[in-house]
């Protein structure tokens, strides 16, 4: 799990490195439209949504080391391609071939991660570890990325994370389950229980899941380095010294730098506490007011905590919800298909952020946006509390047999 979860993080490299620099240095790649921007960021996801289940029929019957392979070699071609070839089209294209390997990694890590909890029944800890790692990737892509950009051009950096990816070919060699990802199907009389006692949290699962990647990975994630450019930032010497593209790489970097503990220590108190729905809720609902402050025009300072306060919250709400995944999953008689499911969900949710969120900046606003984004967390929230206040009375009201 660990290995796989060193090779995610190298190969998220490029990936997270546009998200910093390609909205600032749009016409450095050859761009001349913010709307292109939004479908460059997004187009991967949408490529995801439909090979899912693919995906998942690939890992019955091939083992994730093959999988792992094919990403690998994946993640090369798109992330060179950034750096050598300029264009909408051609931009496209690499974008695409990223979100197939992408969907190789993502499902690969996941079905370990799902093997584990099967035998440590820590959700939450390996999970936030797993988050963790991985997105040290992000920090490194965002961060290094955007300040080489600045020495050299960044075409020249590209080639040199595809260089870093080509590198980690030698770590699947390491990894040591022949396996494949197929789950051991259980009997058909307890397949039939597990979906019937656990559906509706699924349903809830998939809706949270959905509404946190629209907003977290996909609109804050893509115009994060959009709304620090239209930021004013003149009242402070020092942010105003600071390009956009970098002051974006280090929010985020404070972000993924913070994760691996936020995240780690979040999901193993929930792990203790058996009370992760309650902190789903909460998380939720909190987010929602956050989107609310940054929406008025207050003090810089107070808008760059409470949108670091955002940021750090979204790895809380990632890592909770990964977790309740990852746990469903492996009391579930088909772990692929909760993968697959939840994958496509996150997927789904991720992809439309950036379109949408470009497309209705230019329609709505910042601040009307970021209302709007308030209720749809408020509404998570709210059903989140209803759903585990319905289970909490159903318990109380199950009286205790005596022995």
């Amino acid at each position: 799990m660990l290995i796989t979860a060193l090779i995610t993080a190298v190969s998220l490299l490029g990936d997270a490195m546009l998200y910093a620099v390609l909205p600032i240095y749009s016409q450095e790649f050859g761009l001349n439209a913010l709307w292109q921007i939004g479908i460059l960021l997004s187009i991967n996801r949408f490529v995801r949504i439909p090979i899912h289940p693919l995906i998942g029929w690939f890992y019955t019957r091939y083992r994730i080391r093959s999988g792992l392979l094919i990403a690998v070699c994946l993640t090369v071609i798109s992330t060179a391609s950034y750096g050598l070839f300029n264009g909408f089209v051609m931009l496209l294209i690499a974008r695409c071939i990223w979100g197939v390997a992408w969907a190789f990694i993502k499902q690969a890590g996941q079905l370990l991660v799902v093997e584990a909890i099967a035998e440590t029944n820590e959700p939450g800890r390996l999970t936030g570890l797993f988050n963790g790692i991985t997105g040290s990737g992000g920090v490194v892509g965002m961060v290094i990325g955007s300040l080489l950009s600045e020495v050299f051009n960044a075409s020249a950096v590209l080639i040199g994370f595809s260089i870093l990816s080509v590198m980690t070919f030698p770590l699947l060699l390491l990894i040591q389950t022949d396996r494949q990802g197929s789950i051991q199907m259980h009997n058909t009389k307890m397949k039939a229980s597990i979906q019937v006692v656990w559906d509706q949290r699924l349903i809830i699962l998939l809706s949270t899941g959905f509404v946190s990647s629209l907003l977290f990975q996909g609109y804050m994630k893509s115009t994060l380095s959009y709304w620090v450019d239209m930021r004013d930032l003149s009242a402070s010497a020092l942010l105003s010294s600071i390009s956009a593209a970098t002051l974006t790489g280090i929010l985020l970097a404070i972000k993924w730098g913070a994760e691996p503990f936020l995240g780690y220590f979040a999901g193993k108190l929930s792990d203790k506490s058996q009370s992760r729905t309650e902190w789903l809720t909460v998380s939720t609902m909190l987010g929602g007011i956050l989107f609310v402050i940054i929406s008025f025009h207050i003090h810089t300072f107070f808008w760059m905590a409470t949108l670091i306060a955002l940021l750090l919250l979204s790895s809380i709400v990632t890592t909770l919800l990964d977790a309740d995944a990852a746990q469903y999953a492996s009391g579930s008689s088909n772990k692929h298909y909760v993968v697959s499911a939840y994958s496509m969900t996150i997927d789904i949710g991720a992809a439309l952020g950036p379109f949408l969120g470009f497309t209705l900046l230019s329609i709505m606003g910042n601040a009307a946006l970021n209302i709007v984004s308030a209720l749809l967390l408020g509404l998570c929230g709210f059903m989140l509390y209803r759903v585990n206040k319905r289970n909490r009375d159903h318990n109380l009201s199950v009286p205790i047999k005596s022995s």
